[in-house]
């Protein structure tokens, strides 16, 4: 069974002293004292006992070899960090551990990889140093919990993780500098009360700020030593939440919905708390973390999860799988399995090949079933049910932006060349498949139906504004359409990517446009003027779809697609009308959680339609 150590750690054989080429005092240095040991002095203060396993490559892989572990992920010492220094001494100093890590990486035989340090006390120097680490092999960055008074929700860190998200660079979260270390003098207590303590203050602090509501789900950030207290003060933190408005934070859920945005390591060396900790996050989201070579790390590396009594495809996740997708590794760029040693190989154990595409991992099938987070404690039964329809409709509605977008371009392509059929055909075959799914859209109605009005109001409150208003996908799909409402983007502010791709939907020529420049291009529709009211640009419309209507014989392909294009916006309209209903079936004129006014809302809505010069053409046609 493979293995990958997401924690881990090297110093250099050498490094230049920086307390002279900077002109400070108390840099870290090293000080050799044996053959294959030194010590790290910070100035003149013993810091650390450390052997040749930090700098030697062939150590670690004797090391790698007896623990059964294919594949190190390594990264500096956050005593190197230097986030209280000036930044130009920071910068020039990540660089020098940045390239000291590649250079050991490259005598590792394809099993070393490497994690960057940026000076995160000055965020666009941060930025520039983990592109260029990127660009130059590193896998992501391990950055400190705080900097300073700073924590990981403050404005500048949450501008470095979107850096990081944009760059695909995996993020290790390592405590450092602890606070209170006056009331723990003795004991290392820093290290075994601080530094968990260190790490549940990062992890809350970035929810209940709502910096995970800002934040991209595309981040990969992992929290060192098993996320510290967190799991275990979990429960402490969601009852504050439920029953204290002031501990709600800025955060759109409750803690416990934001279990699946980031991972742990299995650093936690017992196993009755790796099982603890397994059961509150998830298979998905615990990886092997060892803190090798040092004296508090696993002292054989990934046996705890080994000997655990976990099933063997969670020990898989555990040991490699989880890892492989927070390092966004191909499978060919995992350690090859050869390298395991013969004495923690599961021999029982089915062996596919590397390569092999399975059903299971094309349509990431296991992380698609982890992705159900009901909020109600003990979970609902009917909550299940509520959360998979709406991600269902959420599946649907990201293929309708697709086709769409792609009819668009069609229409597009078509008013630019009027001669040609093949866009609009194209377009109206799609458009067939618009209104099928949009028919699939509407019977899903009758699933939620199966539900009692009690059994959703036994979780309704906990839902706060999650089901309140339409999901941004479908407001997107409005914006596309043509259905265009500049207000509705304050309801968005609380998801930055969201209100900017409906900022651009509202921006860009809709379905609606193109499909009139189309007719324009073809001479159909006369250009419009400046003194033209938007009623009389209407009824050129509805007289242009009429024109077509009239010429049947020479506009099939066009009359298809404007049938196609009715279809849709009737269906659109269906799909609303049997919302209505199921709002007033399940919980009857109640406001909606948002704020709104329940299917009183939604009754104004039964009057909007995408395309209503088409609507407008049938009367026409009857004169």
């Amino acid at each position: 069974m493979q293995a990958i150590d997401i924690h881990n750690h090297f110093f250099p054989r050498s490094w230049p002293d920086l307390a002279a080429r900077y002109g400070t005092p108390n840099w870290p240095w090293i000080r050799h004292t044996e053959a294959g040991k030194a010590d790290i002095m910070v100035g003149d203060r013993f810091f650390r006992h450390i052997y040749s396993a930090c700098w030697d490559a062939e150590v670690r892989l004797q090391e790698m070899d007896r623990d059964g572990v294919d594949l190190q992920i390594m990264s500096a010492t956050p005593v190197l960090f230097a986030y209280e220094r000036p930044v130009e001494h920071a910068l020039d100093c990540a660089r020098l551990f940045n390239d000291a890590a590649l250079e050991l990486c490259s005598q590792g035989k394809g099993r070393l990889k490497s994690l960057c340090q940026v000076p995160l006390q000055d965020i666009d120097a941060a930025c520039k140093e983990l592109s260029r680490c990127m660009r130059s092999g590193h896998l992501g960055v391990q950055i400190g919990n705080h900097v300073g008074t700073k924590n990981l929700d403050d404005a500048g860190i949450v501008t470095f993780l979107h850096h990081c998200a944009n760059e695909g660079a995996a993020v290790l979260v390592h405590p450092w500098e602890m606070f209170g270390q006056e009331r723990m003098p003795k004991y290392m207590m820093p290290w075994t009360v601080g530094m968990p303590a260190e790490t549940q203050l990062s992890i809350v602090s970035m929810i209940l700020s709502g910096a995970f509501d800002r934040l991209p789900n595309a981040l990969r950030i992992c929290f060192a030593h098993g996320g510290g207290s967190f799991a275990f003060l979990l429960g402490r933190l969601e009852n504050a939440w439920h029953h204290h408005p002031v501990a709600h934070g800025d955060c759109q859920h409750p803690p416990s919905h934001y279990l699946n945005r980031f991972y742990v390591d299995s650093a936690v060396f017992d196993q009755a708390t790796l099982q603890f900790l397994v059961a509150t996050m998830g298979t998905n989201h615990v990886m092997l973390g060892s803190d090798y070579p040092f004296p508090l790390g696993e002292e054989r590396v990934g046996s705890l999860i080994r000997q655990s009594n976990l099933p063997h495809d969670a020990k898989a996740k555990l040991l490699s799988g989880n890892a492989m997708r927070f390092l966004a590794l191909p499978a060919e760029s995992a350690a090859q399995s050869d390298k395991i040693s013969a004495a923690t190989v599961d021999s029982d154990a089915p062996s596919p090949q590397r390569r092999q595409l399975t059903y299971s991992s094309y349509l990431k099938v296991p992380e698609l079933l982890e992705l159900q987070h009901p909020q109600s404690l003990p979970p609902h039964h009917d909550e299940m049910l509520f959360i998979l329809v709406h991600q269902t409709y959420e599946l649907w509605f990201k293929e309708l932006l697709h086709d769409l977008d792609a009819v668009v371009a069609n229409l597009r392509r078509a008013g630019e060349a009027p001669q040609s059929r093949d866009e609009v055909y194209e377009a109206a075959r799609l458009l067939r498949r618009c209104t099928e799914i949009t028919r699939v859209l509407v019977e899903q109605f009758t699933i939620l139906e199966t539900m009692l009005p009690t059994h959703f109001l036994a979780f309704r409150s906990l839902l706060e504004p999650a089901s309140g208003f339409q999901s941004e996908q479908f407001r997107e799909i409005e914006f596309l359409c043509g259905l265009k409402d500049e207000k509705m983007l304050r309801y968005h502010h609380p998801t930055p990517e969201a209100y900017a791709s409906l900022k651009r939907r509202l921006e860009e020529a809709s379905l609606r446009d193109v499909f009139f420049g189309a007719l324009q291009a073809m001479g159909k529709l006369a250009p419009a003027s400046d003194t033209e009211s938007e009623r009389d640009r209407f009824e050129a419309r509805a007289r242009a779809v009429h024109a077509l209507y009239k010429d049947e014989h020479h506009h099939r392909d066009w009359i298809d697609v404007c049938e196609r294009l009715t279809e849709f916006d009737e269906l659109v309209v269906s799909w609303r009308l049997r919302h209505i209903q199921l709002v007033e079936r399940i919980i009857g004129i109640r406001m909606g959680t948002g704020g709104s006014a329940g299917a009183s809302y939604l009754k104004l809505t039964l009057d909007k339609k995408f395309f209503p010069e088409l609507w407008e053409a049938r009367t026409l046609l009857t004169e």
